[in-house]
């Protein structure tokens, strides 16, 4: 049985005037684990995360649940997705942007719009637009668009950007109860806190680069 649910080989992405903004990256995520990407703001996390699910060009193999991805391709599996800001309709409230998603999720009931917004200290029946939300109520509800249908593969670039230390143990906590539940993680951060209690696995990234040597365990 193969554990990877992911597997990158020599991807790399490089812009037209010759700069790399990945190199030669190879890697894996495993089915089950909650993996970290470490590394400073513009060491190319969100590129690589951007590259795993084939939303930017890249050069290399990418193969995705057994199955070899090309650019243009169906992504083979579902995945919830927060990268960079979340993509909110400022007009709406939560549960409305929630519901809004859960149009294009079949298997996601009302109830579940309901409890996912609960675990993340959102009140479905506020009628606070979001434009009117503060920055961490902002993110919150990004996270929550992730989490919302219990997807395979749950992908969060910088969740903690504008959460205090209670919601960031508490997505530490939804974290591993989406992973007991079936939900694989890739978690791109510069938080140590956050990453020491959250990742099951952890590899840092410097300048596009990434190899053996600086996996840790």
């Amino acid at each position: 049985m193969n554990l990877d649910l992911i597997i990158a080989r020599q991807l790399s992405r490089k812009l037209r005037n010759g700069t790399m903004l990945l190199q030669d990256i190879n890697m894996s995520v495993e089915k089950g684990e909650i993996l970290a990407v470490e590394g400073e703001n513009g060491a190319g996390k969100t590129v690589l995360l951007k590259a795993l699910l084939g939303l930017t060009p890249s050069s290399g193999d990418l193969i995705v649940d057994d199955r070899r991805f090309k650019l243009g391709d169906a992504y083979p599996i579902k995945a919830g997705i927060l990268i960079e800001n979340p993509s909110l309709i400022n007009e709406f409230t939560a549960i409305r942007n929630l519901r809004l998603l859960a149009t294009l999720l079949p298997q996601v009931t009302d109830d579940e719009v309901h409890t996912v917004l609960r675990s993340l200290n959102l009140d479905p029946t506020s009628r606070t637009l979001v434009k009117n939300f503060s920055l961490g109520m902002k993110e919150k509800l990004g996270i929550a668009q992730a989490l919302l249908g219990h997807n395979p593969l749950i992908v969060l670039d910088e969740p903690t950007n504008a959460l205090d230390d209670k919601s960031k143990m508490n997505l530490v906590l939804l974290a591993r109860n989406y992973r007991d539940l079936g939900s694989t993680f890739l978690i791109a951060s510069h938080d140590q806190d956050f990453i020491k209690q959250v990742a099951t696995r952890r590899i840092r990234m410097t300048e596009g680069h990434l190899n053996e040597k600086s996996q840790l365990v």
